[in-house]
This record gives C-alpha cells, sequence and structure tokens, in this order.
C-alpha cells in the first residue's frame, strides 16, 4: 500500500479552511466597523445642515430688515429646527448625528437685531461640540466645532 505523504497533498484540510475564514471574516469586521465610525456622509450630513441653517438665518435677517417681520428660531433636542415667522413655518432637520445639549429660543427682532447667546449642538461622529455663537448686534453668528 503506498501512503501519500503531507508534502504531496493538493488542497487545504478542513481545519486549515477553517482559520482561514475566520481570519479573513475578522479583518473584514474590523473595516466595517472603522468605516462605520468615520464615515464621510455622517459629516457631509452634518455640513450640509449648517449651510442650510446658514440660508435659512439669511433669510430672516432679510425679512426683518426688509419687511420688519421677526423671527423666532426653536430648537429642541429630538425635533426639527423650526424658523417661525408671522407668514409661515420653515423646518430645518437635525442629522440624527447631532443633539443640542438644551432647548433654545432664538429672536430676530423686527429692525433685525439679536440677543447674543451661545447654543452648543453635541456630535456623535466624533464627540465633538458644535458652538453656534450669535454676537450681539445685527444677526452675526459663528459656528466653532471643539474636541470634546
Amino acid at each position: 500500500m503506498a501512503m501519500k505523504s503531507k508534502l504531496d497533498r493538493e488542497a487545504f484540510t478542513m481545519i486549515e479552511m477553517l482559520i482561514t475564514l475566520v481570519i479573513v471574516s475578522g479583518i473584514l469586521i474590523l473595516i466595517m466597523i472603522g468605516s462605520q465610525r468615520f464615515s464621510g456622509p455622517s459629516l457631509q450630513t452634518e455640513r450640509a445642515f449648517w449651510a442650510s441653517f446658514d440660508s435659512y438665518w439669511k433669510q430672516a435677517l432679510y425679512e426683518a430688515q426688509y419687511r420688519g417681520q421677526k423671527t423666532e428660531i426653536t430648537i429642541q433636542p429630538g425635533s426639527p429646527v423650526i424658523f417661525h415667522t408671522v407668514k409661515n413655518d420653515k423646518q430645518l432637520a437635525m442629522p440624527k448625528s447631532m443633539h443640542p445639549k438644551q432647548s433654545e429660543r432664538i429672536l430676530i427682532r423686527s429692525n433685525a437685531t439679536v440677543s447674543p447667546r451661545t447654543v452648543a449642538f453635541a456630535s456623535d461622529i466624533d464627540q465633538r461640540t458644535y458652538r453656534l455663537v450669535i454676537q450681539m448686534g445685527w444677526g452675526v453668528y459663528h459656528v466653532d466645532r471643539q474636541a470634546a
């Protein structure tokens, strides 16, 4: 009887195949988890939110300066940002990754002035905080992104 030696075999053994599958599966799982944590679309969604917020803010200032209409902006956790005027309400959806730290009401008066205040938003993407800093006077604001 001729016995085949280990060196003459042509394929993987079952145990070698299982070990290879476990290693490849582990690598794929690590790649998937890492890509979900630092996903680009979530950061893009937050940037799009701030661009839309800026557009709505400028429209509210325009309404105040040229039409004498005040705008009340309501920011609440779990709800869209609401820009309320006498004529209509505009809702701006908050990204799922962002949460205001507390409820806020901001008033743009009919003479286009705004009281100074800071509104903080927590981001789930990399545990950072956005600060919406409204400066005293003519509706000027800026957004700071800070490390947690």
